[in-house]
Formats: C-alpha cells, structure tokens, sequence
C-alpha cells in the first residue's frame, strides 16, 4: 500500500470513530433501550467502591448513559471523552442533578490515547465498545498506559468489545440491513435507518456506515440521505490479554456477556467480551 493509500485509509477509519458522535440527541435515542452493560459496570462499581472508596474513571463517557447512573449510585466519576456534541449533552444531564451529585462530577475532553490525570482512581471503565474506536495496538496500548497511570495500584480497568462474529463480518457488503423507521428527537423528521459493513482482515477494521433517509407519512423519500460512518476494530481473547500484560494489568475476569457467563472460544458463542483487570 503506498502512502498515500495508507494516510486516506486511516482518515477513513479515523471519521469512523467521530462521525456516530456528531449527533448527540440521536446517538441517546438510538441506544435508550440499552441497559444490560450499564446494570453491570453499576454493580461493579457497587462491589469494587464498597471496600476501595475513591473516583472512578468514566473513559469515553459520551452523552453521560453511565456516568449519570454512577453520580446517582454516590459515587464520584471524572468523564473523559473527544466529542464536544456528547460532553455537551453529559454536561446539560448532570446540571440537573442535586448539588451534592454534581459536585462529585468532573468532565474533561481529551483522547483516549493520551490522557494523563493523577493517580488516584481506584475503578476506570470503558463502555459501549469504546475501545474497538482504538485502530491499532499502538493506539490500545496508549489507552491502557493512561488508564494505568490514573488508577492506583490495586486499582481495576473495565470494558467490554463486540465478539468477533465470521458469519456477520462475511455479510454482503453491498445488502443494506437493520431497517428501521423512526423520528428524529430533535427535529421529528421520519427516517428510515439502514446500515451495511465489509471487512479489512489486514487491518481487523469492520467499516460500518448507518443510512438515514428521510421519508413522508406514506414512505416517499423526502430529501437526501445521510451516511454516517462508523469503525470497530475486531480482536480476541489473546491479543487483549496480551496487550493487558504488556501495559500493567493482569486480568482478573473475562465474561461473554453481561449476565456473567463465561468466555466461550466458540466463534459467535458470545454476546460480548468484557473483561476485568487489576493494575499490578
């Protein structure tokens, strides 16, 4: 691959780790329903903070689907993420707070590759598959020293990855799938939502763009369709433990979904990877 074909492909896959963040308003609308990730990291925290006391890292916070489950369970929670739409939107949600849970929040913008906070945290999660936005082992290993830097010794990281699936990743580039119809929350526009994906194997990147067609009451077309591009990197098992011991961390825990089963090895036998692990 020459230069210039390696700069326009991580542009690309860069805009697939922004774009899904513009919209804020949408991005909650879309994943309201999403609970089962935010019932676990809650009890986690419950089990981890009930004996340990101290912050907790929020990493890649977003729009606050965590962050303000966590503020209301007591805790004190330092939300980092990129994207000024989603900080803005934790920002208006924790503003409607009691004082005593907003005094406990704290919100910064910054990447998750280099971030640098004093060492005091003692729990850092990174939810919704943030991590798989991380396009390289370089990028991971950023992430993971910056969160070993923030969290005492002792201290636990959490997050959790979409399995990769054969099956799914082999899907007809060319098909659109997951149609749907819904309003806009913001606007109330009516759109129908489709979406499509291939797969680099060399680079483990699967390309995903989300289509919204905008349509009238009886289904027309009403006006030009968006194109949202997203980008997840795919890894296994090995390859974060690898990445896990090379940064610091030793892994406690690996669930295949967030009702704690264990891992299965078995291609598509998980919901989700999730892991737990102690910075040493």
């Amino acid at each position: 691959m020459t230069k210039r074909r390696e700069r326009n492909s991580r542009a690309e896959a860069e805009a697939g780790c922004r774009e899904h963040f513009v919209d804020a308003a949408l991005y909650d609308y879309e994943y309201r329903h999403r609970r089962a990730d935010i019932h676990f990291y809650l009890q986690l925290a419950r089990n981890r903070m009930e004996f340990a006391g101290g912050t907790i890292l929020d990493l890649a916070c977003g729009s606050g689907r965590l962050l303000l489950p966590l503020l209301r369970d007591g805790h004190a929670v330092v939300g980092i993420d990129r994207s000024l739409p989603m900080l803005a939107a934790a920002a208006q949600r924790v503003r409607r707070l009691a004082s005593p849970r907003r005094k406990r929040c704290m919100l910064v913008r910054a990447d998750l590759r280099a971030f640098a906070l004093r060492r005091e945290a003692t729990l850092a999660v990174s939810a919704f598959h943030s991590v798989q936005h991380l396009l390289t082992d370089e990028d991971f290993l950023g992430f993971l020293r910056c969160a070993r830097s923030g969290l005492v010794k002792g201290g636990w990281l959490a997050f959790d990855l979409l399995p990769p699936d054969p099956a799914w990743l082999a899907r007809d580039p060319r098909r659109r799938w997951g149609r749907t119809v819904l309003r806009h929350p913001s606007t109330g526009k009516r759109l129908v939502y489709t979406t499509n994906h291939f797969y680099d194997p060399a680079s483990r990147l699967l390309h995903m763009r989300l289509y919204y067609q905008p349509v009238d009451e009886k289904g027309r077309p009403s006006g030009r369709e968006r194109t949202v591009r997203l980008c997840h990197r795919q890894l296994g098992p090995d390859e974060i433990a690898r990445l896990l011991t090379v940064a610091g961390f030793r892994v406690l825990e690996v669930f295949g979904g967030f009702d704690g089963r264990p891992l299965d090895n078995r291609p598509g036998a998980n919901d989700e990877q999730v892991y737990v692990a102690v910075a040493v």
